[in-house]
């Protein structure tokens, strides 16, 4: 629109001046028609403009006598010409500095919010996918590869352009040693050697440490050309490493806490197992099972983990039994069924001193022996009222104690251990776990060992009248 009207200013400034025979030198004050278009382009603009302008000033001159007057030409136009030319020169520096300055705002916003997500990922996994989004984000390059060093080899965990094909992969023929991924320094080193498409790239490789100084990993950046990556460049990308550093140093700790705690209560849990003989292994069993069908229930991580400690620790209160009423070889009498009743309070006493452990473990220990039409106890919940995850561990744990072999009986056949879950469904257990459980069949996979990762597992019990069913 300013084009328009700045051509049509200066063809009727040009008109009038014609039919009103103004003398020459009054072209002299013709530029400011143009300046709204040079301000809006800047130097670009003044392609257009100066031509123009000089076309405009040959005209006028030209068309009264159809000849040129050289001194009239060039006192109207050198200092119209030089007017715009200026204007446009100062106009294109304003404009590159508000760029610029837009451009910096862009990255210190994208920053901002990519440390926000970084803070806020659930995991590891999930960490550093947000993280290599956001230097993305940043477009500083588009090549970039997240590193991390097993056995002293770089591998790419994650990648964007064209180290994406190594994602997964070690980086070919790496001549690094340890001390070299240990550097604060920008120089790429021998990270990228072995990739051709890397020759003349533009690369930088950025340490992510946590905050004891330790190296986690390292962010590298290329992009194609003779670019080297600037200070301020190199300064965004490090604040958003550190933060990177610092939550996946938080993560991974955290992942040792859950594994030591993993380990403890697997041990408080086998305990019982080395005290009563005939339920050696039990805890390994319900454990991975209750864990596969939590997964099949979809379940998240967190209340698997829960769970599974419910299921470590389900019969810790058997320690207070007496060895007379635990070992005895029959049927208990009721003052003995009296006294083994009391060991899901007595665990549940035992448990909640314990200030890790949350709700909904305590929850499996104490109310793993409720039944679904309420006759179970200690309270005689029914349907729902029972929390989930002690439903859940119900199911594995009446099926581990039917299908495994007893002082006073063999182990049940697969098919009879099913029909009895299914006449249990509605009484003694929830309908849809039962049917969940047979559907997704986890005790026709192997078990995890002692040497296997720790977490898989859950438990429960139901029967009365039989010490190894309660």
């Amino acid at each position: 629109m300013l084009v328009v009207f700045g051509l049509l200013g200066l063809l009727g400034w040009g008109a009038l001046s014609l039919f009103l025979k103004l003398p020459y030198t009054f072209q002299a004050f013709s530029f400011p028609l143009l300046l709204p278009w040079v301000w809006q382009g800047g130097t670009r603009s003044l392609s257009w403009v100066l031509p123009l302008s000089l076309v405009y000033f040959f005209g006028l001159n030209w068309l009264p006598d159809h000849r040129l007057d050289w001194v009239e030409l060039l006192s109207a136009a050198v200092p119209s010409l030089g007017t715009l030319s200026l204007v446009g020169l100062l106009r294109q520096r304003e404009l590159t500095g508000k760029s610029a300055l837009e451009h910096h705002l862009a990255r210190m916003q994208a920053l901002e919010q990519g440390s926000l997500n970084v803070s806020a990922a659930p995991n590891v996994a999930t960490l550093i996918e947000t993280a290599m989004s956001a230097v993305a984000q940043l477009e500083l390059a588009p090549h970039l590869a997240f590193i991390r060093f097993h056995e002293g080899r770089p591998v790419v965990v994650s990648a964007r352009g064209a180290l994406e094909r190594y994602q997964g992969r070690r980086l070919p023929r790496q001549k690094l040693s340890t001390r070299a991924t240990l550097t604060e320094s920008f120089e790429m080193g021998s990270y990228l050697e072995g990739i051709p498409e890397s020759t003349g790239w533009s690369s930088a490789a950025v340490p992510v440490s946590a905050r004891q100084g330790q190296t986690l990993g390292v962010l590298l950046l290329a992009r194609e050309g003779n670019h080297p990556f600037q200070a301020d460049e190199k300064a965004i990308v490090t604040s958003l490493a550190r933060i990177t550093g610092a939550q996946l140093g938080q993560m991974e700790a955290l992942q040792q806490i859950e594994a030591a705690y993993d380990s403890t209560l697997l041990a408080l849990g086998l305990a019982l197992e080395y005290r009563d003989h005939e339920t050696r292994g039990h805890t390994r069993r319900v454990v991975t099972w209750a864990d596969q069908l939590a997964q099949a229930l979809e379940l998240d991580e967190e209340q698997r983990a829960y769970l599974r400690w419910g299921a470590y620790l389900h019969d810790i209160g058997k320690l207070a039994i007496p060895d007379t009423v635990l070992g005895k070889p029959g049927p208990l009498n009721p003052h003995e069924w009296q006294q083994t009743q009391q060991h899901v309070e007595i665990g549940y006493e035992m448990l909640r001193q314990v200030s890790f452990l949350p709700s909904e473990t305590l929850e499996v220990v104490r109310y793993h022996h409720e039944a679904w039409d309420g006759s179970g106890y200690p309270y005689g919940l029914r349907g729902e009222a029972i929390p989930l995850l002690a439903r859940i561990f119900a199911v594995v744990d009446i099926f581990d104690a039917l299908s495994s072999e007893r002082s006073y009986k063999k182990p049940w056949p697969l098919e009879a251990v099913l029909e009895e879950l299914n006449q249990l469904k509605g009484s003694k257990l929830d309908p849809r776990l039962v049917e969940e459980f047979i559907r997704v069949a986890p005790y026709k996979t192997p078990v995890i060992t002692l040497h296997d990762y720790v977490p898989p597992r859950s438990l429960f019990q139901g029967n009365q009248g039989n010490k190894n069913l309660s």
